[in-house]
């Protein structure tokens, strides 16, 4: 599910939607408008859009008109156009809840107001979410992973493989932040030696985390960095930065059952930056259905 708002950035989503189109093939697209409200009155919709047609149709046309400009192959899949009445955020969730959604992307623009609404819908869907910013750029030459060596982690990085192993010459960057323990000093060894243990750790735990994935085609390079001011989210950042990256994924917080619920200070932090990469974060659908559904019974 696309989400279209006919502003400039709609471009580069399309674009970034087709790129990935042809690597995941999905079975179905759906390009969705949110507006507020359909009841215009006639004759002011006659004057700003010379048409009778009623408000929701002239809004269905402006989007396949978008998706034909910008997106060559649009006819090589099977996509619907939605328009939804409504708040965004609400609506949001619905339909991609209404339409079994597995990813939901999102342009990224510069107001304040667009971080706190991808945010918000990022943290409660159900469906993997990818934001697009404005410079997105259409290849995967270099992938950024933020590995915690979760189930999450181990999620996200199957979702990428999958598409890496399509695309010759693909490096995924696999980066674990790691910190000195508080209270190290009671240990009566040093910062930098405790600093060494959990990077000997991280090295460990990266080797048993690539064991389970036997088929990896793409180049996996290790990252290790030491967080010593607890900004985890603006270390990823300037790692992406400094390596030209083409794509951040991550997956949601945590390794409990109910952890695809929640997005954790990190990622939520990530998403508010104005990264020039775009963002992927990974769920699990089964899982997060599965939450919601025994809340609802309780």
């Amino acid at each position: 599910m696309v989400g279209l708002d006919f502003t400039e950035i709609d471009k580069t989503v399309i674009k970034y939607t087709e790129f990935i189109s042809k690597l995941v093939e999905p079975e179905k697209i759906y390009f969705i408008h949110f507006q507020q409200s359909l009841d215009i009155p006639d004759e002011v919709k006659q004057e700003i859009y010379d048409n009778s047609q009623p408000f929701d149709e002239i809004l269905r046309e402006e989007m396949i008109s978008s998706v034909k400009e910008h997106f060559s192959s649009y006819e090589n899949f099977e996509i619907e156009y939605l328009v939804a009445e409504g708040s965004r955020l609400g609506q949001a969730l619905h339909w991609s809840k209404i339409k079994e959604t597995d990813l939901f992307i999102l342009g990224r623009k510069k107001e304040k107001i667009s971080g706190v609404f991808l945010t918000r819908f990022t943290r409660r869907s159900r469906c993997s979410v990818l934001i697009v910013p404005q410079k997105a750029e259409l290849n995967l030459e270099n992938i950024l992973l933020c590995n915690d060596y979760s189930n999450n982690s181990e999620l996200a990085f199957e979702r990428i493989l999958n598409m890496a192993n399509l695309v010759p010459g693909v490096t995924i960057y696999s980066q674990h932040i790691y910190a000195v323990p508080t209270g190290y000093h009671k240990s009566g060894k040093s910062f930098d030696t405790i600093a060494g243990i959990m990077k000997n750790h991280s090295k460990k735990r990266h080797s048993e985390f690539l064991e389970k994935f036997p088929d990896i085609k793409a180049q996996v390079i290790p990252l290790y960095t030491l967080d010593k001011n607890e900004q985890p989210a603006k270390l990823i950042n300037k790692t992406a930065e400094s390596l030209q990256a083409n794509l951040i994924v991550l997956g949601a917080k945590g390794m409990s059952y109910t952890s695809s619920l929640f997005l954790g200070s990190f990622a939520e932090r990530l998403i508010r930056l104005q990264t020039d990469a775009p963002v992927l974060v990974v769920k699990s659908k089964d899982q997060v259905f599965g939450v919601f559904e025994a809340i609802k019974n309780l």
